[in-house]
């Protein structure tokens, strides 16, 4: 074994009104992100609390990627559900 620590854990959350997220940050240990969805709180962060190594940066950027993937998802299915903006593909379909 490495000595490194492991990912570890599994959850599901349904976010619905009143969901948040935040990111809370400290001098000397890894950030911590926080999703609230009613009762449930799902809270992520770095396996070691105060060594940043690379493949945890990555990681890092790859949950913002996933998130702006996420939130892009949401707005387009929204616009479409508001009559703002065709689904994809109808608009090929369309013409």
């Amino acid at each position: 074994m490495s000595g490194g620590r492991e990912s570890f854990g599994s959850v599901d959350a349904h976010a619905g009104q009143g969901a948040r997220v935040d990111c809370y940050t400290y001098e000397a240990t890894t950030p911590i992100l926080s999703v609230y969805a009613g009762r449930l709180c799902v809270s992520i962060s770095i396996a070691d609390r105060t060594v940043i190594p690379a493949h945890a940066v990555a990681f890092a950027r790859e949950l913002a990627a996933q998130a702006g993937v996420f939130a892009a998802e949401c707005e387009r299915l929204h616009a479409v559900q508001q009559g703002q903006a065709p689904a994809n593909g109808e608009a090929a379909s369309a013409a």
